[in-house]
């Protein structure tokens, strides 16, 4: 009876009748986390550790599916989509940035958004749109949260539920 190879997979799955290969990483370490992450969207969860608030799974940063306009406009919504398909159709973008899915909170009630950024430019440079989420509560703009993934935080985060600053991140997953 002929030797079938031994499968060696990095995780090891000693189940499915794999062996771990002894030269695979143990943990997803600290470089690789530092290298990695800022190059691939991500999740995190937020919880309270006041009030036990739980957030849903909040998207952040970019994939490859942020490299041109056709791919942003597919996580865009509403408005922000309609104006930017105008835009698109009338071949009045030039240039563009995206910071990707990005994440807003309202200073007054603390309430939070999860959406896609994008800014355009027109031909001289000027800018022409530009995502912004807005509080319908308190009629006001959120503002744009951004993260600090060395430290695994989002500074100055609030909970929307207890206003206390007092929150454990989480990260999710990692996605392209």
């Amino acid at each position: 009876m002929e030797k079938r190879p031994t499968l060696r997979f990095l995780a090891g799955r000693e189940d499915a009748g794999s062996t771990p290969d002894p030269a695979a990483p143990k943990l997803f370490g600290e470089f690789s986390k530092k290298l990695i992450i800022p190059l691939m969207g991500h999740s995190y969860f937020i919880e309270c550790q006041k009030c036990e608030y739980k957030s849903e799974e909040i998207t952040m940063g970019v994939g490859f599916l942020f490299g041109n306009i056709d791919d942003i406009l597919h996580a865009l919504r509403g408005n922000d989509k309609k104006t930017v398909q105008l835009l698109k159709h009338r071949k009045q973008i030039h240039t563009h940035y995206s910071r990707g899915y990005s994440l807003y909170q309202c200073r007054n009630c603390k309430s939070l958004e999860n959406k896609c950024h994008l800014t355009l430019y027109n031909q001289q440079g000027d800018l022409i749109f530009q995502t912004e989420s807005y509080c319908r509560s308190c009629q006001k703009a959120r503002e744009y949260m951004p993260e600090d993934s060395d430290n695994e935080t989002i500074p100055d985060l609030c909970c929307p539920k207890c206003h206390q600053q007092d929150l454990k991140v989480l990260l999710g997953i990692l996605w392209d």
